[in-house]
């Protein structure tokens, strides 16, 4: 079968590109990085649960899954091993949600540390043969992670869980994959977030000002190629950690 120069073209450029898996990449922070590393030239296969914003690109792949429910946890990392091998991951599905609101706390529980521990791992676990070389994975952890919030502490104490984890696949993966964790703090308000929540968050920020997705984009590019780090904390969060003065009841 004949093959048109543009299509050799294109198989070319696909085999030569980097490869990216995006968890949460349909909306928000994930569809950022997504539409970064395209603009980049990478190849990207990107996850979504509900939706995906992202519009269509020759070097995007799609991939949807709940990742609060194990069925759908397995077959993902069977969707993904045939897109292999990866030269980058970012684990940036979440799910953020006050106790106040839980109707059945042990599904409340469950939800957090389905997203953020058990789908990163298994996730992981079948990439075990599929990493290229010099391969970096990245999880988005929280500075809450560190200093928790009380109305969030399942979704807090799942983040920590996914930090530590991923402190320990740092030292599994050495030689390897180079893993590393960034916390996010102010970055992106959500539009139910009023003007004295914004400025009570912001009035502990060093900063002083909303960072926007862009510092965890530069957060991550600066991390995929920094060949002498892993197993390191990145806070980026305009210096909130440091101020140590959380108002733990904010209105939401």
């Amino acid at each position: 079968m004949a093959v048109s120069l543009l299509q050799f073209i294109s198989w070319v450029i696909a085999v030569d590109s980097k490869r990216i898996f995006i968890s949460g990449a349909g909306r928000r922070l994930g569809k950022t990085l997504a539409e970064h590393f395209l603009q980049q030239g990478w190849q990207v296969v990107a996850h979504y649960n509900t939706r995906s914003e992202l519009d269509a690109h020759a070097n995007l792949s799609l991939v949807q899954a709940d990742l609060s429910v194990t069925e759908d946890i397995t077959r993902l990392c069977s969707e993904l091993v045939s897109y292999g091998p990866f030269d980058a991951v970012i684990h940036n599905a979440s799910c953020f949600t006050p106790d106040s609101a839980a109707d059945d706390l042990v599904a409340h529980i469950d939800r957090h540390q389905r997203v953020h521990v058990m789908a990163p791992m298994m996730i992981t676990h079948a990439l075990t043969e599929h990493w290229a070389e010099k391969a970096a994975m990245i999880s988005i952890s929280d500075i809450y992670a560190d200093i928790p919030n009380q109305r969030f502490a399942a979704y807090c104490a799942s983040k920590a869980g996914l930090q530590n984890w991923s402190l320990s696949m740092a030292q599994r993966l050495a030689g390897q994959v180079r893993v590393n964790v960034i916390q996010p703090g102010p970055v992106k308000f959500l539009p139910e977030h009023d003007e004295d929540y914004r400025h009570r968050v912001l009035s502990q920020s060093l900063i002083g000002k909303e960072l926007g997705y862009g510092a965890i984009v530069n957060a991550c590019d600066y991390l995929l190629n920094a060949q002498a780090v892993t197993g390191s904390v990145m806070r980026v969060d305009g210096g909130r950690f440091v101020t140590n003065r959380y108002d733990q009841t904010f209105s939401v």
